[in-house]
């Protein structure tokens, strides 16, 4: 584990926080203009596929979360340096308020100030939340692990290896997590609409919680 990345390695707690992302990553596409916030990758696409039909204002629209996380990344990077194992529970708590003062923005609200905003914090948490029990685990993205269930299965099931095939849940729990947590935003929106993010920031209440037993007992 990194010095001032994390001061967690509960699997349990990177299940909360994929439940949260999955719930992100669902709000920004499908309240907040077809823009995935947190997964740039696919915005990348996004931007390339636009600037092919030479749609500006939809390149524009992907290309500030696709900046805003690069600089998210930056931050983290910095702060993590600077308070060193304060640096988890100050982010979550940051990302908890955020998420609720954003649930509650006027309906006219620009979508940039969403896109910007969940960009910013959850390239903060995927760069500061990097793994759980000796598993490289995201808490946003499902490729890795995609990649990483089907790799560690392969090796559970030709070496009889049950570390392997640990591993390979893991990773397969991550995935159904974040389906799960996309899933919640469609359905819950239809009842609170736009507000339903403060939803997600229910998972991060309990993941601070529970870093800041850690803290005090010295973990």
């Amino acid at each position: 584990m990194e010095k001032g990345k994390t001061n967690i390695d509960h699997y349990h707690m990177f299940i909360l926080l994929m439940l949260s992302g999955g719930f992100m990553g669902s709000y920004s596409y499908y309240l907040k203009g077809g823009v995935f916030a947190n997964a740039e990758t696919a915005n990348l696409l996004i931007l390339a596929l636009n600037a092919a039909n030479g749609n500006w204002a939809k390149m524009v629209a992907v290309l500030i979360p696709i900046a805003t996380f690069f600089v998210g990344t930056f931050l983290s990077e910095m702060f993590s340096d600077r308070l060193k194992r304060r640096w988890p529970s100050i982010l979550l708590f940051c990302e908890t308020l955020l998420l609720a003062l954003l649930a509650f923005l006027p309906a006219d609200t620009p979508y940039t100030i969403y896109h910007v905003a969940i960009a910013l914090i959850s390239s903060m948490q995927y760069n500061t939340f990097r793994q759980a029990r000796g598993v490289q685990l995201s808490t946003l993205f499902c490729t890795a692990h995609l990649r990483g269930g089907g790799s560690m299965l392969y090796h559970a099931m030709k070496d009889h290896d049950g570390t392997a095939l640990r591993k390979a849940l893991y990773h397969i729990g991550m995935i159904l997590t974040f389906v799960l947590g996309a899933l919640l935003c469609a359905f819950t929106s239809d009842i609170l609409g736009t507000h339903t993010l403060v939803l997600a920031a229910i998972p991060l209440v309990f993941v601070l919680i529970e870093i800041r037993k850690r803290d005090r007992s010295g973990e």
